[in-house]
């Protein structure tokens, strides 16, 4: 049974995300297309592209970034290196962007800048669509255990992102929903993350 936070495109052409996902420059949000009637709308649900990148990742030395893509020079995009203080990994900086994109929404519901139901958070990562759709419901019933009896890494990351779907869907009325795309679809947050991270054109990817 598929997930209630699993979003499922609505066929519009190849169902792709530049087919669904509405933008335009300057606009503060994204907004996702729908389909009525045989007639192709633009509705007031958002999408948030949302990347994570690790410069180094693996060595002791390794700095991760993170990068939040509301769309083309909205006033809300926004980057950031992670914390000293947290696994410097890729995987860590993906959740970190999905955390922090779910905490400016509930600001801006909080100033009533925003008017919306849906969510729509979309990333590359399948580390962090699976995790919190699926995998996390596993995780819970396992005592955090994965399934070689360890530890789930960045439980307490995926623990704050479980709490803030629930949160805006139980006091704000807004479901969150989560979308894996192809890495092509997803290079604006990709590339925030990126330079968040430290990385410059000529480097490899070692995200």
């Amino acid at each position: 049974m598929a997930s209630d936070r699993l979003f499922v495109p609505p066929r519009i052409g190849n169902s792709t995300m530049t087919e669904i996902i509405f933008r335009q420059n300057r606009r503060a949000f994204s907004n996702i297309r729908k389909r009525r009637g045989g007639i192709v709308k633009v509705g007031r649900h958002i999408a948030i592209n949302v990347g994570g990148a690790c410069y180094g990742n693996g060595k002791p030395w390794a700095q991760g970034g993170l990068g939040i893509y509301f769309g083309p020079r909205s006033r809300h995009n926004f980057s950031e290196a992670l914390d000293e203080d947290e696994p410097q990994t890729s995987q860590r900086a993906e959740v970190n962007a999905a955390i922090i994109a779910l905490d400016k929404v509930k600001e801006l519901l909080d100033q009533e800048k925003l008017d919306t139901s849906l969510v729509l958070i979309i990333s590359d990562s399948r580390y962090l669509v699976d995790g919190i759709t699926q995998n996390i419901y596993k995780w819970q019933d396992n005592g955090w255990r994965n399934a070689r009896r360890r530890e789930v890494a960045n439980k307490e990351a995926f623990e704050e992102l479980d709490e803030l779907v629930d949160e805006l869907e139980d006091d704000y009325g807004v479901f969150v929903k989560f979308w894996w795309v192809p890495k092509e679809e997803n290079e604006d947050a990709d590339e925030m993350a990126r330079q968040a991270a430290g990385f410059y054109d000529s480097d490899s990817d070692d995200d």
